[in-house]
């Protein structure tokens, strides 16, 4: 599907296995050949989307010239190992999340550990536990092969098709995610980080490492696209926008108006498990309880950073109060 017919920008809408079944990379056609942007999850219903793109546009292994990605988690990396293995063509991300992936992906036993010891101490039960690290142990399956990285900088320029991008480092989705920035047309390629429909979630990951304040990061990123010319965005879900003013006051409405909702769970003294029980619907599958409970905790931090909440250890958990 052409989206932008001056960059030559297509969307390629792969399929995900989740309530969120679908994430949107981007293939940009240039005088050369062709670039991509995010690669969506190492499996065999990615591979099929992807050929059956190449085969409509008579795309050759050879024609890919490069293959971007905006931040590690495996629904935009996964499938960029099997790209390279195909095309030959170099895989670029940014320094942030290329460490990620070494870290967690690659070395699956520590972030199910950790992960698992983040979640105990903030008082989640041992069986959902080990139902979330088995979500998180299939997931990190769909990550190989593992891609041969080459680093991007923030503020780097890199060739995209016929057209120059700028890298713009958008922390807080994931610590090291990246949009890709066109002047000329004031085109944003936004990842994760800017969603018209969905906020993206903005998760505390196990120490050390991990940014310690994500949301803090979130909220200061989405701020400084404010500073750029943006005319439309394309994210990895849902549709492209125009209304990237409103949709940043939106995002940033919800959250504060979300630290509020979390802070009175809080109230005299709570885990993060009971406030997460509390804020998001009560259906969520293992995966998605993973993604709350991570979310939940990121916002507690942030009103920690604040001095509008304190937490203290009681019986091994983290209490989160109000002050």
């Amino acid at each position: 599907m052409m989206l932008h017919e001056q960059l030559g920008i297509y969307k390629v809408k792969l399929p995900l296995p989740f309530r969120l079944n679908h994430v949107n990379c981007h293939a940009v056609k240039g005088t050369d050949g062709w670039w991509l942007v995010d690669a969506g999850l190492s499996r065999e219903a990615t591979i099929e989307g992807w050929m059956q793109f190449f085969e409509e546009h008579a795309i050759k292994p050879s024609d890919i010239k490069g293959i971007y990605v905006t931040h590690f988690h495996p629904d935009h990396y996964g499938c960029s190992g099997w790209l390279q293995n195909y095309s030959g063509a170099p895989v670029f991300i940014g320094a942030i999340d290329a460490d990620r992936i070494n870290h967690y992906w690659k070395n699956g036993d520590y972030i199910l550990e950790a992960m698992g010891t983040l979640f105990r101490e903030n008082g989640m039960p041992q069986d959902v536990i080990n139902q979330v690290t088995d979500s998180v142990d299939k997931l990190i399956s769909f990550t190989v092969p593992h891609a041969e990285l080459t680093i991007l900088q923030p503020g780097q320029m890199v060739n995209i098709g016929d057209y120059k991008y700028q890298v713009i480092l958008t922390p807080g989705h994931t610590d090291g995610h990246i949009c890709f920035y066109n002047e000329d047309y004031g085109v944003l390629l936004s990842g994760d980080h800017l969603l018209p429909e969905i906020s993206s979630n903005i998760s505390l990951w196990p120490q050390p490492g991990a940014d310690p304040n994500p949301l803090d990061n979130f909220l200061r990123a989405l701020n400084s696209i404010r500073s750029l010319d943006c005319k439309l965005a394309l994210p990895a879900h849902g549709k492209p926008f125009t209304t990237i003013e409103e949709r940043i006051s939106q995002l940033e409405v919800h959250h504060q108006e979300r630290l509020v909702e979390i802070k009175n769970c809080a109230g005299i003294g709570a885990t993060a498990y009971q406030v997460c029980k509390q804020v998001f619907r009560q259906d969520l599958s293992f995966h998605e309880l993973r993604f709350a409970m991570a979310e939940t905790l990121a916002h507690l931090v942030y009103s920690t950073y604040k001095g509008e909440l304190e937490v203290v250890k009681k019986e091994g958990f983290n209490i989160y109060r109000m002050i």
